[in-house]
């Protein structure tokens, strides 16, 4: 059912433009998980998937998310159990939950522990948009384009230009200048940037960080102009200087 899908689907939000986010799949069935992941992943939505209720509060509190999308029967855990977990040690953080319960009174005692719901199956170009909806609404999102001196982002239409011109960025470059640019003037560390641009299965000592932004560097930069500053043993920051 859901492979029969997944191609359509994806091709369908292509046409939804959103802005990167990241994403818990916290989902015990691994074809739903599976696929899910691959579809947000195509929309240059970072992704990680727990297959318990257990490790998905877990990571859950560990890092931060956009939001959690939550399978409401789980192996080990009642969802209930789950979303108020996550509750306690990340309180803001959007639950979308998503059953195969058709019951009107379920639906909305599904409500009153998360902030949306889909039941299953679904379709993913609507689960794109109700995460986009759930991130506006805890503001998440700040705004669609970006601009330091005569850079501009435009989180939407996924493009970077420069003087006007065109920039052409691979995916985890655009995902690294859109974090960098939205937190302008703080000082990053790698593993603040590891969190948010890339997943959990990440190696924490590499150096992939550092390569990312000598690559930006490279595409961005000249010796009169200047946008992502090393920060010594903390980090980077990014200003137009």
């Amino acid at each position: 059912m859901f492979q029969s899908t997944v191609h359509g689907t994806i091709l369908l939000n292509r046409m939804i433009l959103l802005n990167h986010m990241k994403i818990l799949i916290i989902e015990d069935e691994k074809d739903i998980a599976n696929f899910t992941k691959k579809g947000l992943g195509a929309e240059l939505f970072v992704v990680d998937v727990a297959n318990t209720g257990a490790k998905g509060v877990t990571l859950a509190c560990r890092n931060s998310y956009d939001a959690v999308i939550l399978d409401f029967h789980l192996p080990d855990m009642k969802g209930s159990e789950v979303s108020s977990a996550i509750r306690k040690c990340n309180p803001s953080t959007p639950i979308l939950v998503l059953s195969v319960e058709q019951d009107m009174d379920i639906k909305v005692d599904m409500l009153s522990i998360c902030d949306d719901y889909m039941t299953k199956p679904f379709s993913l170009r609507e689960l794109v948009v109700r995460l986009r909806a759930l991130a506006r609404r805890g503001e998440v999102l700040h705004g669609d384009i970006l601009k330091a001196g005569n850079l501009m982002l435009d989180s939407t239409k996924y493009t970077v230009t420069l003087s006007e011109k065109p920039i052409e960025l691979r995916n985890k470059e655009f995902c690294l200048l859109e974090y960098l640019m939205r937190n302008k003037d703080i000082v990053l560390s790698r593993e603040m940037m590891l969190e948010h641009v890339w997943d959990m299965n990440t190696d924490p000592f590499t150096n992939t960080v550092d390569t990312h932004i000598r690559l930006l560097r490279k595409k961005l930069e000249n010796k009169k102009r200047k946008f992502i500053h090393t920060v010594p043993k903390r980090g980077y920051r990014f200003y137009a200087s």
